[in-house]
């Protein structure tokens, strides 16, 4: 089982994730997962930077702001003078760190947990797992990469560029909803197959109930969105 390739573990993530869970417990190198998503999102971020109207995308993210019509007027206008190209590649850059941190953060809320629970796993373990159960993400990522090349995206918020998004496969219209819903409704179902993988990992490598791993991987979500509601009530 050491010697399982990269390769097996991420079909067997698709077909037979016990076998791929298995094995991330005694070879728990995340990085075939960790490049792909990150190249992933990278083209998304950087082909959609170079698609949208810039100017519209920061007066719309300004409105919210406590600027003036005048000073926003200006801070768009001196954003537009900054390459696209450079704009394009800097916000790929801040998304793929930004993937980067949340996945560590979680690998070491798991590892938290395993500590208190006395499960024995460590945080290269989790770590690996996290970046696994994340693969099927890149599903959704090729769709949207696909959607932004073929599409009018000049004046598209980036919650709707993902064809398989829930708000688009239910027809909701994500511009005009609030920031906590658009979040919600930018999710697809990759990102649901997402979380039933990391919960049946963590069952795995923990060895503890299914009601215990689904829990401790919910919770965070749960704070999550229990946040952005009471923000959107205030």
């Amino acid at each position: 089982m050491a010697n399982t390739s990269a390769l097996t573990i991420a079909t067997n993530i698709f077909t037979a994730p016990g076998q791929a869970f298995a094995a991330i417990k005694e070879r728990p190198s995340p990085w075939l997962p960790l490049l792909l998503v990150l190249v992933g999102y990278f083209a998304v971020t950087y082909s959609y930077m170079n698609a949208v109207d810039f100017p519209w995308l920061m007066d719309r993210q300004l409105q919210n702001a406590d600027l003036t019509d005048e000073e926003r007027a200006r801070a768009v206008d001196g954003m537009g003078q900054v390459p696209p190209t450079v704009l394009a590649v800097g916000s790929a850059i801040v998304t793929c760190i930004g993937i980067l941190i949340v996945c560590a953060i979680i690998a070491l809320y798991y590892t938290g947990v395993s500590f208190a629970t006395n499960t024995g796993v460590k945080f290269k373990q989790w770590f690996g797992l996290v970046w696994w159960c994340v693969l099927p993400i890149v599903l959704g990522l090729l769709a949207t990469f696909v959607n932004v090349l073929t599409g009018d995206m000049r004046f598209v918020v980036q919650e709707a560029i993902n064809p398989l998004s829930f708000g688009n496969l239910l027809g909701i219209d994500v511009m005009t909803a609030a920031a906590g819903e658009r979040a919600l409704l930018s999710l697809d179902p990759t990102a649901l197959w997402a979380l039933v993988l990391s919960i049946l990992g963590y069952q795995a490598l923990s060895q503890k109930s299914l009601v215990h791993a689904t829990v401790v991987v919910l919770a965070p979500y749960a704070t999550i969105v229990l946040i952005s509601v009471l923000a959107s009530l205030l």
